[in-house]
C-alpha cells in the first residue's frame, strides 16, 4: 500500500488528502454535528413549551369559592352545597371529624359536587356510587 501511494504523483496526493479531509468533515457533520444540533432544537421547543405553560399556571385565577359561608358548621355547609348542586339528601351523619352522607342525583350535578366540596379543601374518605335508573346514589364519607 506504501507503495502503491509513493507512486501517486504529489499532486494527487495532495488531491486525495484535500478528498479525505472533506469527506471526514461530510461525515462528522451527518453523524455528529446535525444530529446534536436536532436534539438542541428539540430541547429549546420543549423547554420554551414548558415556560410558556409555567406561565399559564402562574397567571391562572383559581375557580371562585361557592356562596356558602365557611364559618357555618361542617354540615350545613355540606347539605347547602348539595342543595344548590340539585341533590337530594337522604341521610346525614356526624360523628367527631367525620360527616356521613347518602344523596342522589344526576351523574353530572353529583360529580361536580363532589369536585366543588374538594376544591373547598373537604377531604374524600370513602366514595361509594350506585346506578339508580338515570341517577346516581352517592354514600360518601367526608372529613
Amino acid at each position: 500500500m506504501k507503495q502503491a501511494w509513493q507512486r501517486i504523483s504529489a499532486r494527487e496526493q495532495r488531491l486525495l488528502q484535500m478528498l479525505a479531509a472533506f469527506l471526514s468533515a461530510v461525515v462528522a457533520y451527518s453523524l455528529i454535528w446535525q444530529p446534536t444540533r436536532q436534539r438542541l432544537e428539540s430541547a429549546e421547543r420543549q423547554y420554551q413549551q414548558q415556560a410558556q405553560l409555567a406561565a399559564q399556571l402562574l397567571q391562572a385565577t383559581p375557580r371562585g369559592r361557592s356562596s356558602v359561608d365557611t364559618r357555618q358548621p361542617f354540615s350545613l355547609r355540606i347539605s347547602q352545597s348539595a342543595s344548590v348542586a340539585g341533590l337530594e339528601i337522604h341521610q346525614m351523619e356526624t360523628d367527631a371529624e367525620l360527616l356521613r352522607l347518602t344523596l342522589n342525583g344526576t351523574p353530572q350535578a353529583l360529580l361536580q359536587w363532589l369536585d366543588g366540596v374538594e376544591r373547598e379543601g373537604v377531604a374524600l374518605h370513602t366514595l361509594t356510587l350506585e346506578k339508580r335508573d338515570a341517577r346516581l346514589e352517592a354514600r360518601v364519607v367526608l372529613r
